[in-house]
């Protein structure tokens, strides 16, 4: 006998339609990681697009060794040179997409669909590091239904082809409903750990925030960009506009070129926060920024877990913010930050007075007609910017050598870092203490009551030490009063300067009403996406667990997780069970089976389809003394199945109840019965 022999599952060529899926959710999965992939990639990308599409054609073969090799290479070397020889988020991100793409140059069997599937989910659920917002989480979802339908597709290659009675895409829908549940008892029982993109392995470039150095045009740079920072909820009151100052960072030592940032923001303040006063208790949930400083009004504590208090009245987390943070916050408000711990002994040691050596002698002589006591100094300063004739501009001149002189007495051009960096170098040289704060100020309403605060928003201002406390002094206000009270676009709106980088964002366009409008929904779609989904961690599930399940501990969770699970798994292999169950058969076909069975098990040979009345004329052959009854049983499987109906007969179901109760009595005879003849009719039935 000769027998065609096949090839093995895994060999079995791919076609169109699997070809076609497989490269869609691969490209699809590219999406997020788009922001910081280097020109080379997108290059390799045609490339290898360009390929495949001819070895499909029938123009070019797959490439042999030799090419893999020095594809492979060259891929390495690119991304070395991305992430510099270092180990970064990027840079492995990277690695997996460039041997993602490669592997569709040989894309064609089963087994590599099968691979590019698996490699398509996981370069998807990497760009959940680098973009997490609720339209990359929805092109997410289908960038997962492109590789279930690719799968399925893979899985329905033949020999000859693709089963195209296979609808791929109803089918990958239907598993992703069936794996819903699953997912979301997963997400809100299994236990919220810290997630492994926490560790600082992403590279600075891709934050957007403050810097731990001021230089002039620094915070300038941060304001061409609408990336939002933090999102602010108050549960009561809130302050007013002119109130917003939101503070991260102090600068206390001046190198003749910037401020650095204080050492003190990093020591810890011995105080307790049930102490202090609280006229604001507001939320904020604060976008990754690689550092450790947290946002908050002047006099704010915190009780959220390691969230600690510095000397220099700062928030801060005990390692980087690589995730979004959600935490609570209660503030004194006001200009006044302190009294602050230790203030005097640091200022007696310079940490608030040195300033650099030959560095702007003009504005040294000038201080020095300046009074000496804090709030006298601030009415002098800001009355000379008044006088002279000072701009608030994103586009200032610029400074070299003594800046601050230049500034001061020649450019009179600058934004928030030229006014601050000059007042706290001014005051110094005064014998005043002072320091320069970098934040935000302002930010927007929308209107479901929530503050929402972007980058353009970063801001600088200054802290004088008035002998008992700091206080907050904000020189640009002298000089733009709209830039606090209005926020920064209505302070430009002459100069036309604002996301001037950026001219298609929405943001330039507030006072169009349905964009304005539009925007607005948006934002606050993702603000709701960030506050009950991204920001749902431990705290928040121990909190749920306690109000619907009365669960205190995070071990019983995990046994009711446990449970869900088992009995998710029960339900869904009953239902499968049920959908692939065998017909119900009729009870005259079930006891046509037991008879046929019972012959069986008597020696004669039933084949497989044999008729009822060849099977009765069987045992009629084989047990003669079964003859009347096998007549009557034939006679009532002719009437019953063959004979049409005749008018004022039985109806078919008594007759075919007759018939069955006859089959029952032949089975239980035959059952007690020996067989008196043997012939091979008999026999092979």
């Amino acid at each position: 006998m000769v027998s065609k022999v096949t090839k093995p599952v895994n060999n079995i060529p791919l076609h169109s339609q699997a070809l076609l899926l497989l490269v869609l959710s691969v490209l699809s999965a590219l999406v997020p990681h788009t922001g910081y992939l280097p020109l080379w990639i997108y290059l390799m990308v045609c490339l290898v697009l360009g390929w495949r599409w001819l070895v499909f054609r029938g123009y070019l073969s797959f490439p042999g060794r030799l090419a893999k090799i020095l594809t492979v290479a060259l891929a390495t070397a690119g991304v070395y040179s991305l992430s510099g020889g270092q180990i970064s988020l990027e840079g492995s991100s990277a690695f997996l997409i460039s041997a993602g793409v490669l592997k569709l140059l040989e894309l064609s069997n089963r087994r590599d669909g099968v691979f590019v599937v698996f490699i398509a989910v996981f370069i998807q659920a990497t760009g959940f590091l680098f973009q997490q917002g609720i339209l990359y989480s929805l092109h997410g979802v289908l960038t997962l239904v492109l590789a279930t339908a690719a799968m399925i597709s893979t899985q329905a290659a033949t020999p000859h082809g693709n089963d195209r009675r296979v609808p791929v895409f109803a089918v990958s829908g239907r598993l992703l409903l069936l794996a819903l549940p699953f997912m979301l008892i997963v997400y809100f029982l299994f236990p919220r750990i810290g997630p492994l993109w926490s560790v600082a392995l992403q590279s600075d470039k891709a934050m957007t925030g403050l810097s731990e150095r001021i230089r002039p045009g620094g915070i300038t740079e941060l304001s061409q960009s609408s990336e939002v920072a933090f999102r602010v909820t108050f549960d009561g009151e809130r302050p007013a506009q002119n109130q917003l100052y939101w503070r991260a960072m102090t600068f206390d030592r001046h190198d003749g070129t910037g401020w650095e940032a204080s050492k003190l923001d990093g020591i810890e303040l011995p105080i307790n926060p049930e102490a202090v006063a609280r006229s604001y208790e507001y939320e904020i949930i604060q976008e990754p920024t690689g550092q450790r400083y947290l946002f908050s009004l002047a006099g704010s504590v915190s009780t959220e877990p390691d969230v600690t208090l510095t000397t220099t009245r700062l928030l801060r987390y005990d390692r980087p913010l690589y995730q979004r943070m959600r935490y609570r916050v209660a503030s004194a408000g006001g200009s006044q930050v302190g009294p602050a711990y230790g203030a005097d002994r640091y200022a007696s040691q310079g940490s608030y007075l040195g300033l650099p050596a030959d560095v702007n002698p003009q504005t040294r002589l000038w201080a020095m007609t300046l009074p000496q006591e804090a709030g006298d100094f601030q009415r002098a300063f800001v009355n000379y910017i008044r006088r002279e004739p000072f701009f608030y501009t994103l586009q200032p001149p610029s400074y070299n050598g003594d800046d601050i002189d230049q500034f001061l007495f020649s450019g009179r051009r600058g934004f928030c870092e030229h006014y601050a960096s000059a007042m706290t170098f001014a005051a110094r040289a005064a014998g005043i203490p002072a320091r320069v704060v970098a934040g935000y100020q302002g930010g927007e309403w929308h209107p479901d009551g929530y503050l929402t605060v972007r980058q353009y928003d970063a801001h600088a201002w200054v802290e004088l030490w008035d002998g008992n406390a700091w206080i907050r002094v904000d020189p640009t206000a002298a000089i733009a009063p709209d830039r606090i009270e209005y926020g920064v676009q209505r302070a430009l709106l002459e100069e036309d300067s604002f996301l001037a980088d950026n001219p298609l964002s929405l943001h330039r366009y507030r006072g169009v009403g349905w964009i304005n409008k539009l925007r607005q929904q948006m934002d606050n779609v993702n603000y709701l996406w960030s506050r009950w989904v991204l920001s749902y961690d431990s705290d928040r599930q121990q909190g749920l667990l306690s109000r619907w399940l009365g669960l205190e501990q995070l071990a019983d969770g995990l046994y009711v997780l446990a449970g869900a699970i088992a009995g998710l798994f029960v339900f869904g292999s009953v239902w499968q069970w049920w959908l692939q169950r065998s017909p119900r058969q009729s009870p005259l076909i079930r006891v046509l089976r037991g008879l046929s069975e019972e012959a069986g098990r008597k020696g004669l040979l039933i084949e497989a389809g044999t008729a009822p009345v060849t099977l009765l004329d069987g045992i009629k052959t084989a047990y003669p003394d079964l003859t009347p009854q096998c007549e009557r049983c034939r006679q009532g499987v002719i009437e019953s199945l063959y004979a049409p109906e005749e008018p004022g007969s039985a109806s078919g179901a008594d007759h075919i109840k007759t018939l069955i109760g006859n089959l029952k009595r032949l089975r239980r005879a035959l059952r007690r019965s020996r067989p008196i003849a043997e012939t091979p009719a008999a026999r092979n039935v």
